[in-house]
């Protein structure tokens, strides 16, 4: 009986150390986790806020689904002539990556394994390069720094508010948000949510047209384009006679 009696204890004993550990979780909310996509759409703000253990960093990452994606690259040829040269494969990459972090750390994130760099496969390091600056000069790759607040740590937790900026040519499609809990530049805890952007009043009707009547949406554009430049013509006719 004194023996049953002991285990019991030692088992409540086990229960109750491990209890501030299993609860020091990492959590993640997202909001909104949906955005419509219309004609006026010009960005908007995701807020974010969670949890991760107490001595950790709280980093945000929002990835694309991967895809293959294709570029030219330029060079002279013939030692003078400048012009696209060849065809550059990039395998796997999301179209977008967005990051955001409490400024704090050090870490050159562009560069680190948790950052840019965590998608890069096997792709030569010069044109992972510049495909990132390409990337980021259209908004689609970015690091965004102190936008992570934190709040007082509570049983071996820490929360943490966090703000990232969702471009305006952000296409429609499934991504994944998550935060890292990272401690000395390792992953001590992960927690995700999905976010999905839907095209919304007339980009949703001309991408369903477009799709589901791809003819008369060719036929269309080109009658749109003759009508456009016969305006121009007459717009400019109009003010040759007035001289």
């Amino acid at each position: 009986m004194k023996n049953i009696l002991f285990n019991c204890m030692m088992v409540l004993a086990a229960l109750v150390l491990l209890c501030p550990a299993a609860s020091a979780e990492t959590s993640l909310t997202i909001r909104p986790n949906l955005v419509g996509i219309g004609t006026n759409f010009n960005g908007t703000d995701l807020s974010i806020s969670g949890t991760v253990p107490e001595g950790t960093a709280a980093v945000i990452r929002l990835m694309g689904e991967p895809r293959d994606e294709f570029f030219k690259e330029k060079g002279k040829a013939l030692g003078v002539l400048w012009m696209n040269l060849k065809t550059v494969e990039i395998k796997g990459v999301p179209d977008v990556f967005l990051m955001g972090t409490d400024g704090v750390s050090t870490i050159d994130w562009e560069h680190s394994d948790l950052g840019f760099k965590a998608v890069k496969g096997e792709t030569d390091d010069l044109v992972f390069d510049e495909f990132i600056k390409l990337m980021e000069n259209d908004g689609f790759y970015e690091v965004e720094k102190d936008v992570v607040q934190y709040k007082p740590a509570a049983n071996r937790q820490r929360g943490f508010t966090a703000s990232l900026s969702i471009p305006s040519a952000m296409h429609q499609g499934i991504y994944r948000v998550e935060v890292l809990a990272v401690k000395d530049g390792q992953v001590m805890g992960v927690a995700s949510e999905e976010l999905h952007t839907k095209l919304t009043g007339l980009p949703a009707m001309l991408s369903v047209f477009a799709f589901d009547h791809s003819l008369l949406y060719g036929v269309a554009a080109v009658l749109i384009a003759i009508l456009a430049g016969l305006a121009m013509s007459l717009l400019f006719k109009e003010r040759g006679g007035a001289h």
